[in-house]
């Protein structure tokens, strides 16, 4: 019992780095695009990080291309600098 409730706090653990990993790179990727990074670089660097089998750096930053979508420059850095505050 004691092995399975171990083995459980793990997958929780690891789960929860994993979205942490998401964000962190969610929210560079964020920045980059305000700093005028294009998306065919972000692009460039997922097939980097597939390669790499990194694949929650692929998430956030495929997150960030998807949002950014639908988002001005501004409304990019004001949800970077709030969500870094809040942080």
């Amino acid at each position: 019992m004691n092995f399975i409730n171990y083995k459980w706090k793990e997958v929780i653990i690891k789960r929860i780095l994993n979205k942490d990993i998401i964000e962190e790179f969610y929210y560079l990727a964020l920045t980059d695009i305000a700093n005028g990074r294009s998306i065919t670089e972000l692009e460039e660097a997922i097939e980097l990080y597939e390669k790499a089998e990194e694949y929650e750096a692929c998430a956030g930053i495929l997150k960030a291309i998807h949002e950014s979508g639908y988002m001005t420059i501004r409304e990019i850095i004001n949800k970077v600098r709030n969500d870094k505050r809040t942080n």
